[in-house]
């Protein structure tokens, strides 16, 4: 059973590294959001609180996916692959960061997209916290 949650952590951390990486850079290379098809969610982030400042344009957005996804997920997957020994801490900090910001997100607006990822979150979360344990027989 540890080598299915790794497995399944390792997928996840790579799908959703690359999916951070690739939408964050998109996200600053278009801020008016034509390189991801996202120009219709302009008024609805135009309507968050700071707007005025953090939510002009999708900029921030690439930026923070960049830094809370991206990244830790990228960091996860090849801790991972090397069986870093903390590799659970990884995969555990980069789950929770995914249901922080699908959080966030769905108080905003509610998207079938970001209940499917925040579930996702939730279940990186309960795998890390269960591969965190030692092994039967190894305490």
């Amino acid at each position: 059973m540890r080598r299915v949650g790794r497995g399944l952590l390792i997928v996840v951390s790579i799908m959703n590294g690359v999916a951070g990486l690739v939408c964050g850079v998109l996200f600053i290379a278009g801020p008016d959001g034509h390189l991801m098809q996202a120009g219709a969610l302009l008024p609805v982030i135009q309507g968050l609180p700071l707007a005025s400042v953090f939510f002009r344009d999708f900029v921030w957005i690439g930026v923070a996916m960049l830094l809370v996804l991206g990244i830790p997920n990228s960091i996860a997957a090849v801790m991972l692959l090397r069986k870093n020994e903390r590799q659970y801490l990884a995969t555990l900090a980069a789950g929770a960061l995914l249901v922080l910001w699908c959080g966030f997100e769905l108080v905003f607006m509610l998207n079938a997209l970001a209940v499917g990822y925040l579930i996702i979150g939730f279940v990186t979360v309960t795998c890390s916290i269960l591969l965190l344990r030692p092994a039967p027989g190894r305490a």
